[in-house]
């Protein structure tokens, strides 16, 4: 009966406490705005993310979801994040290149970045680190917390392209400003859409290929009006990254920001791994549904044809009258690259 006494007050005791530890979280009800649909594959880092906030709070913190910018779309973001009027939101940081052009560098930039979980700690670096970009995310009300990458970036083309005079007039997805001038010195015709347009762009003839990267060939489709992949890589870049207003953040409680920071730091390494094994799978699904992976025949005429994208960066920056602080972004990301 002692003993009985003894473990029930000990379980009253575990209930109590773990009671205690959720009071410890303020109740909040967040909303969350992503700008890609839910079946995307790293959706689910956006899912991961909030499950984790919700169950280490004890269920006082939770997260409603909102997809493919149904809360607003890449030209209000900043402003509804920066407001308030959307909680948490992520940002295409290269389609704010104009307004954020430091904070956007790693989004914007191909063929600059090789290695994902790099990109990401460089990211980090800038928007935390690199004076220009903090003054420019502090004057947005912007506080960074979640960053993920996009893998090799590829071509995929209703003709196959193996040697560079294959690119000669072709219409390729593009996006950005940089991008852009990318295909333009391959020869090639740079069309800015957005994704979520390309199929039908394909399908009516008024792109031969589309931008994008293996794993998500399928999500968006791609497979349906393209026949032909391609063994280049255009590299890697920083993803959308996930925001709340800097005003907001300081105005939470130390725990719940630090428990915001823990899990933002876990759901970042989940997207690493997911991404890396949904990209390494990818190559058999798109060669099962249909499509031809061409080696590329002329890989070091394409090398020497790709201007150096942070150049270009910098002197676009000169021409904005920000050359020195351009130079110093520059300096540090050939240091950490």
């Amino acid at each position: 009966m002692k003993f009985t006494t003894i473990v029930a007050s000990a379980v009253a005791a575990l209930s109590f406490g773990t009671a205690s530890f959720a009071q410890d979280y303020p109740e909040m009800t967040l909303r969350y705005s992503s700008n890609i649909p839910e079946v995307v594959n790293t959706s689910s880092i956006d899912t991961y993310f909030s499950s984790e906030i919700e169950k280490r709070s004890g269920g006082n913190i939770k997260i409603q979801h909102f997809w493919a910018n149904t809360l607003g779309g890449e030209a209000e973001i900043v402003d509804l994040v920066g407001s308030g009027a959307v909680d948490l939101g992520l940002i295409v940081m290269g389609n704010q290149a104009s307004r954020l052009p430091f904070s956007a560098v790693t989004n914007a930039l191909p063929v600059t970045y090789t290695d994902g979980p790099t990109v990401n700690e460089l990211t980090r670096a800038i928007m935390t680190e690199d004076p220009a970009a903090k003054a420019e995310l502090d004057r947005a009300n912007l506080h960074p917390l979640l960053f993920r990458y996009l893998p090799d970036y590829r071509i995929y083309c209703t003709q196959p392209v193996r040697t560079m005079e294959d690119f000669e007039n072709l219409k390729i997805r593009s996006y950005g400003a940089f991008v852009p001038k990318m295909f333009e010195a391959l020869g090639a015709i740079p069309v800015n859409i957005p994704p979520v347009d390309m199929v039908q762009a394909m399908q009516s003839g008024a792109m031969d290929c589309t931008y994008m990267f293996n794993s998500a060939v399928k999500a968006f489709k791609v497979d349906q009006v393209a026949d032909y992949a391609t063994d280049l890589s255009f590299g890697v870049i920083s993803a959308h990254t996930l925001f709340i207003a800097k005003d907001k953040w300081e105005s939470w409680p130390e725990n719940v920001r630090t428990l915001f920071e823990e899990v933002a730091a876990d759901a970042e390494a989940y997207g690493n791994e997911l991404i890396a094994a949904d990209e390494a799978k990818a190559v058999d699904a798109i060669t099962e549904a249909g499509l031809e992976i061409v080696p590329f025949e002329e890989k070091d005429a394409f090398k020497e044809a790709l201007p150096d994208m942070l150049s270009l960066w910098l002197d676009s920056m000169a021409a904005d009258g920000k050359g020195e602080e351009a130079q110093a972004t520059v300096d540090f990301i050939r240091e950490y690259n």
